[in-house]
């Protein structure tokens, strides 16, 4: 697995820091190690591609970055707040303030185009544009040619957040 990253901005605050990331998982037969060691930054405006063969951990990491599981050991600062410091509860409720997630294939409403799948949970939030915010959301994860498509699920915070966790076949 590899983490290949373009600058669009000036700003290198990072948005997004992890040190020393473990993900292993134990079962009869033995210890098995997803991730190991995982140490990198992300700044404000940087594209990031995590790119890998099948297994490599990809899908791990990104559920370890987006607080939808917690590290074996080590740290995830988002905006310079721990995210594994956090109980579940507390995970949960950041993650609807802070995060928005584009899943391959993940609690997708095959009925709706990928622009309805992402307008939905804004709009139950209340959100007063929640078209252009989908659409806005679905062009900066090169998923503009899509709107129409069924192809994609997605959930997005009301408030079109900062960091958008994007995962693509």
């Amino acid at each position: 697995m590899s983490i290949n990253h373009t600058t669009r901005h000036e700003d290198t605050t990072p948005l997004l820091r992890c040190e020393g990331l473990c993900k292993e998982v134990t079962d009869s037969s033995g210890t098995l190690s997803i991730l190991n060691n995982a140490s990198f930054e992300v700044g404000r405006g940087q594209t990031v591609a995590i790119v890998g063969a099948s297994g490599s951990g990809k899908s791990t990491l990104l559920s370890l970055l987006g607080g939808l599981d917690t590290p074996t050991r080590g740290q995830v600062w988002v905006a310079g707040q721990s995210i594994v410091d956090m109980d579940e509860d507390q995970r949960a409720a950041w993650r609807a303030r802070t995060l928005g997630f584009v899943f391959q294939s993940f609690q997708l409403l095959p009925h709706l185009s990928a622009l309805e799948n992402v307008m939905l949970p804004l709009e139950l939030a209340g959100a007063s544009h929640a078209a252009e915010q989908a659409r806005h959301m679905l062009e900066r994860v090169q998923l503009g040619q899509r709107l129409k498509d069924g192809l994609v699920a997605m959930v997005i915070d009301a408030d079109c957040a900062e960091t958008l966790v994007a995962e693509r076949p």
